[in-house]
């Protein structure tokens, strides 16, 4: 007998899959199936879920057209999830799929911590010593007194070797006023960022010319080796580029 996972994870996946007009697919980007995707199959698919999202067919899409947009995009995340459980890939996840699931999840967990165990085995003796470990934390100290150093020095603005009050309150009014053009341009007042983003003449709709620019950048940024085309891999690079780096310690 069959064991269905029941949580929300999984059923409003099962849901998307099999009746949201938002998971409506649009053509494949690599249209010839020749294992690359070129900038204009990746244009032809990025309009072709404009034009899907686009329900009133006026050429811009609303704020109601764009909630619509966000909630397909969680419906295609969790659709995504469903099918790396789904092996078999016939519309239900057994207890089998869910174990082979949490295994592989603990494999990549096991991998990181290999990974930062060779970082601290400098010797390679598959051991981790006292000295290494005091190394590690020394080199550590060190980068956080060169960040420290490097802060003062721009705080530090008569070059005096020391950062007064006023310094201070200026350093604190500067990263304000940073922060405030930051939260403005990633749409935190009223607009979620990645609308924003696309909205590029905020008038709070995004015309199909606005999202095909933005699709065609993303494509550039996407294009790793900048051949023209997308490879397999290529995107996720760069994605764990930006990941690694947002979580660098």
């Amino acid at each position: 007998m069959r064991h269905f996972k029941t949580l929300t994870l999984l059923s409003a996946a099962a849901i998307a899959l099999a009746s949201s007009p938002a998971l409506a697919q649009g053509p494949k980007a690599d249209t010839n199936q020749d294992g690359q995707v070129t900038q204009a199959e990746f244009s032809a698919e990025s309009l072709a879920k404009f034009q899907s999202a686009d329900l009133n067919s006026d050429g811009y899409l609303d704020e109601s057209e764009q909630a619509a947009l966000r909630e397909n995009r969680r419906d295609a995340h969790l659709s995504r999830k469903f099918d790396k459980m789904d092996a078999n890939g016939d519309g239900a996840v057994t207890e089998a799929e869910m174990k082979a699931a949490d295994t592989a999840r603990a494999s990549k967990r096991q991998e990181r911590r290999d990974e930062m165990k060779a970082r601290f085995d400098t010797n390679n003796d598959g051991v981790i010593s006292d000295a290494e470990k005091q190394a590690k934390m020394d080199a550590r100290s060190e980068k956080r007194e060169e960040r420290r150093d490097k802060m003062k020095s721009r705080m530090d603005t008569n070059n005096d070797g020391t950062v007064s009050e006023a310094e201070k309150n200026a350093a604190r009014d500067m990263m304000k006023a940073k922060k405030g053009d930051h939260d403005e341009k990633r749409g935190h007042k009223g607009k979620r960022g990645h609308e924003a983003k696309l909205d590029t003449d905020q008038d709070g709709r995004i015309s199909q010319a606005e999202y095909m620019s933005r699709a065609d950048a993303l494509f550039l940024r996407m294009d790793a080796n900048g051949d023209g085309v997308l490879t397999k891999g290529e995107g996720k690079h760069r994605k764990g580029k930006r990941h690694s780096r947002k979580h660098r310690g």
